[in-house]
């Protein structure tokens, strides 16, 4: 059975700025909201994230996802790589506001709104985030879980997770 070590909470900005980095580097997301029976998740594109980890989102304001959010707020965002994952919650609201719609505007956004940025059918969707959680297994890290896990399998024990590979943060 796999060990898990409590991350160390004394440094919190530079899991702050691991989780940061691991959500730069995901243009696609799964993005869960609450239905009225269920959990609902689906792919999105990450159009933005600010710096301080605010991310936005394009849909459709005939979309399911649009009464979900209305009904409840409370979201929770996945992104995975290779070898780096996190997975953050926060608070979404939406937003229909031309100036952020000309602002966040990608010409692939056609495929889903012909009529182009104008479309009044565009909102975004907005993520404060509250709090985050990453796994990092790339680079070092990476060498370094493989060396334990192999170490872990030989001997017949379970793998340890350290705090270099995992994280959370408040954002």
């Amino acid at each position: 059975m796999a060990t898990y070590q409590q991350p160390d909470t004394t440094d919190e900005a530079q899991h702050r700025e691991r989780l940061r980095e691991i959500l730069d580097d995901a243009p696609a997301v799964l993005l869960t909201t609450r239905g009225r029976d269920r959990l609902h998740t689906r792919p999105m594109a990450v159009q933005r994230v600010d710096d301080d980890g605010t991310m936005y989102f394009s849909t459709s304001a005939d979309s399911v996802k649009i009464d979900e959010l209305e009904a409840d707020p409370r979201v929770q965002v996945a992104f995975q790589g290779k070898t780096r994952f996190a997975v953050v919650d926060g608070a979404a609201r939406l937003s229909r506001d031309r100036a952020l719609v000309d602002e966040l505007w990608k010409e692939d956004w056609k495929i889903w709104f012909p009529k182009g940025k104008s479309s009044p059918e565009i909102v975004i969707v907005i993520v404060d985030p509250e709090r985050g959680e990453y796994w990092d297994q790339s680079g070092t890290n990476g060498l370094s879980f493989l060396f334990r896990a192999a170490k872990a399998y030989v001997k017949g024990e379970g793998v340890e997770t350290r705090d270099k590979d995992h994280g959370t943060a408040r954002l």
